[in-house]
């Protein structure tokens, strides 16, 4: 096997374990939200999305930039041989994290009532943002270690704290929404949000025992006369994290104010604060957690490519950055892709199945067509993180978001659009974002991307999936919610496959990096998958 083959096949290996990780956690997630929407309803969901929100903002704010930056250094330092280094690294950021974390958590405890009531003009809010707090100390601590382990490109550590963070908001949280429902929405919605507070404590345990154990099986390295100080190595990581902090911040910033202004503008439109807040619980707490499953999913990939494309670019390895760049891409769009369109087309009978409920219907079909966009500006901010160019995606999403607020102050108080608007200025956001990523890429990397492996075969699949499921989702509408959403889905997905593998849209090479590459390639000529 090559070193590309092999760089690629670690590559995979590191995504597959962390896209099986984040489907379980996002079972567990629609095991906690999906009842939890009964529970609380389209008021308390408004309080429970608003209160997650803020968090989120803060938490970005804080932390996004430097697991990445970690990863990107350990693996930058293990494959130059300085393995010194590694452990120092952990060590400097954790003391960082910490910092930040305890600093954090004070800010939403005690500006609670500040940032629910004057901030987002939500103020029910309030105890659920005091109740999310101490979840930023425990998560900025779990970041370093994320990081730390991914930069080993070693995923399962990671995979491990995110099902045990899942578990720990599902069953803390979802039983603490359930006793405090009688004492109104706010103090349910607040027991909610407080499993992440304790699911982001339990996913801490579980790598501080993982580090623990696996600390004497870490390579040490001699000590190196020109390793770099304390102060050098939080320079370099503080230099490294800080452009991917304010690409992950102007995104975060952009949704909070996204959010802002739609209690706002729909307020304007002639809704009081109370209907503006089930309408922006409908969108946010039912139609938004659909559009973001694949996502969530494909950030898996953008985990593993950090490290991998850093380590390589180390080396000097350009061409197997390159391969591992395109195998991403074409992964991310052979699954996103027909979810976009699909989810798009079948809104009303998935949205029927989960919640019971189609009222946010309008909005999620709009909502889906940016999953697609979504999904690659992720993988694209994460190669062009990779090899240097931070603050490229940092300008494209500062010109994304803006095109967003913009889009959302206009349509959310036109009476003819109301909440829509929100779903029509994600997706114009993200088509932009992407399109200004590729056209950087094929300007600062030098690459060639393949239209037919990357777009044509794709589209043509999904577009066969398309039309199937045009033709037989009426039929399957009178059989009741189950069969109305699952036998479209199941039939399409058939379609897809059959159309992908005529297409030639699957070959043998991209087998290659899946785990068992040999047995599947055996089976999948037998199949006449590949040739």
């Amino acid at each position: 096997m090559s070193q590309n083959q092999k760089q690629s096949k670690s590559f995979m290996y590191g995504a597959i374990i962390l896209l099986a990780a984040n489907a379980l956690v996002k079972v567990i997630g629609a095991i906690f939200k999906i009842p939890l929407t009964y529970i609380l309803s389209q008021e308390g969901m408004g309080y429970f999305s608003t209160s997650y929100q803020m968090y989120t903002w803060m938490f970005i704010i804080a932390t996004a930039g430097l697991p990445v930056a970690i990863s990107k250094m350990v693996s930058e330092s293990h494959a130059r041989g300085r393995d010194y280094e590694v452990g120092r690294i952990l060590r400097v950021s954790m003391r960082l994290l910490m910092v930040i974390g305890i600093t954090g958590c004070a800010l939403l405890y005690f500006g609670a009532d500040f940032f629910a009531a004057k901030l987002l003009k939500n103020s029910g809010a309030a105890p659920g943002i005091r109740a999310i707090a101490p979840a930023m100390l425990f998560v900025a601590a779990m970041s370093a270690y994320r990081g730390y382990f991914q930069g080993l490109q070693n995923m399962v550590p990671t995979a491990i704290s995110e099902v045990a963070e899942a578990l720990g908001k599902l069953i803390i949280g979802f039983g603490a929404a359930f006793l405090l429902a009688s004492r109104g929405m706010e103090m349910a919605s607040a027991g909610a949000v407080f499993g992440v507070s304790c699911g982001g404590a339990l996913g801490f345990i579980f790598l501080w025992i993982i580090y623990r154990k696996q600390k004497h099986t870490v390579p040490t390295g001699a000590v190196l006369t020109d390793t770099l100080s304390d102060k050098e190595l939080l320079k370099k990581l503080v230099k490294i994290a800080v452009p991917i902090t304010i690409g992950a911040s102007v995104f975060s910033l952009t949704s909070l104010i996204d959010m802002a202004m739609i209690m706002r503008r729909l307020q304007a439109g002639g809704f009081s604060e109370f209907e503006a807040n089930s309408l922006w619980g409908s969108y946010s707490g039912f139609a938004f957690p659909l559009f973001n499953l694949p996502p969530t999913l494909i950030n898996a990939i953008t985990v593993s490519i950090v490290p991998a494309i850093a380590s390589a670019f180390a080396r000097n390895e350009h061409s197997i950055a390159s391969d591992t760049t395109c195998k991403s891409m074409k992964i991310t769009i052979l699954f996103a892709l027909p979810c976009s369109v699909g989810m798009s087309m079948l809104a009303s009978p998935i949205l029927h199945l989960v919640y019971g409920k189609t009222h946010a219907t309008a909005t999620l079909e709009i909502l889906a067509l940016a999953i697609v966009f979504v999904s690659l500006v992720l993988v694209t901010n994460a190669i062009l993180q990779a090899t240097g160019n931070a603050m490229v995606p940092v300008r494209n999403m500062i010109i994304g978001g803006v095109v967003k607020v913009i889009i959302n102050y206009v349509l959310v108080a036109n009476p003819h659009f109301n909440i829509k608007g929100a779903p029509i200025g994600t997706t114009a956001c993200y088509v932009i974002i992407l399109a200004l990523n590729l056209v950087d890429m094929k300007k600062r990397m030098k690459l060639s991307f393949p239209v037919g492996e990357l777009v044509v075969k794709p589209v043509l699949a999904t577009a066969a999936m398309a039309m199937v499921l045009a033709f037989i989702s009426p039929f399957f509408a009178s059989f009741g919610r189950v069969i109305a959403a699952i036998a479209p889905i199941a039939v399409g997905a058939m379609v897809y496959v059959i159309v992908l593998v005529a297409v030639r849209g699957i070959n043998e090479g991209d087998i290659a990096l899946l785990p068992k590459a040999e047995a599947l390639t055996r089976i999948c000529r037998k199949l006449r998958i590949i040739k």
